[in-house]
């Protein structure tokens, strides 16, 4: 152990990094973003960076619970409204995209410690009746070194002899994603295994999903960056109907923006869309005005590369140091004016 780690733990044990929590960020809002939630003998092909183990998240609900007053979507939303205020600090837990195991592994988690959750799922990728989703298999492709990155590109129809050099994996998932499942489905297959583990939830366990209290948001419909597409507004609405029918009352009227990819013509165009709330991948703390929170938050992913040790076991310095020192920030100068501007039109 380094004399920097061991700085860290000595003002977790001391409980210095506690106070200075309680001190700086009793005006905040947290929020939390996680994805998959596996067995750590089940982890094997799962994206690392995206994935922890069920141990792990529960060993941070224990953290959160010291450190936080847990809320739910309902309770941010009440606080947007005015209607009641958030007492800081407080956090919110997210997943993104809409991932089976959820269901199965975090959810029980979530029951014994009787904590609100919020999962923003890709309506398509519910939708879908395959068992594998086509962005997964794209990417632990890449990931995993079973497929070049040229001729994953080449394997569909479309202009240009290869991408624009500055998002080139999001350039990639656009590219597939405009072509027709068809296409997708003859250039991917090979890579997708025998589908024996489905990727994502279908219709029926989003359903017992929010019937086991988990609320549900959108996280678009194709799962796509929405500032690269040609109607980004109609893919959020399309979420928003196929959520809402899927889900009915049970459906929370939030979205949290695919790949983190927002700007303020996007941010407009959601409000537009009806959307009430909106969660970017901005790694801040939400400042609460008067206990009010903007209607653009910001969310702070959890790695378990940050946060544990090598034998998967949590590290209460580093989550602490991960969380507790980040800026404060409201919303984000020119998207929040739109947003501001589109939500009271």
């Amino acid at each position: 152990m380094g004399i920097h780690e061991a700085a860290k733990v000595c003002c977790e044990r001391l409980g210095i990094l506690a106070a200075f929590h309680r001190a700086m960020n009793h005006r905040t809002l947290t929020v939390v973003m996680f994805h998959r939630v596996l067995p750590a003998e089940a982890m094997g092909g799962a994206d690392p960076d995206y994935t922890i183990s069920d141990a792990l998240f529960g060993q941070c609900l224990s953290f959160f619970r010291r450190h936080y007053t847990l809320v739910g979507i309902d309770d941010v939303l009440s606080a947007r409204d005015g209607r009641t205020t958030l007492s800081g600090p407080s956090l919110l837990i997210t997943f993104d995209d809409g991932w089976d195991d959820n269901l199965d592994f975090a959810v029980p988690y979530l029951a014994v410690a009787a904590m609100p959750a919020l999962v923003f799922a890709s309506a398509d990728a519910v939708m879908d009746g395959r068992s594998w989703w086509w962005q997964e298999v794209l990417l632990a492709a890449l990931r995993q070194g079973r497929a070049g990155y040229g001729p994953l590109w080449n394997a569909v129809p479309g202009e240009g002899a290869g991408p624009p050099a500055s998002e080139p994996v999001l350039d990639l998932l656009v590219r597939y994603g405009l072509r027709s499942a068809e296409i997708r489905d003859e250039a991917l297959a090979r890579l997708a295994g025998n589908g024996a583990i489905r990727h994502m939830l279908t219709p029926a366990r989003l359903q017992a999903l929010a019937a086991a209290g988990i609320a549900v948001g959108s996280h678009g419909a194709a799962h796509l960056p929405l500032t690269m597409i040609d109607d980004p507004r109609g893919d959020m609405e399309r979420s928003r109907r196929i959520l809402g029918d899927l889900l009915a009352e049970r459906f929370s009227n939030v979205l949290s923006f695919p790949h983190g990819c927002t700007s303020p013509k996007v941010t407009s165009a959601a409000f537009s869309a009806g959307f009430k709330l909106l969660f970017s991948s901005d790694a801040v703390l939400n400042r609460l005005a008067a206990g009010r929170p903007a209607p653009l938050l910001g969310r702070i992913e959890i790695p378990a590369a940050q946060i544990a040790d090598v034998h998967g076991r949590l590290q209460p310095q580093r989550l602490a140091t991960w969380l507790f020192l980040r800026r404060h920030h409201l919303g984000t100068p020119g998207a929040l004016a739109q947003a501001e501007g589109a939500s009271h039109e």
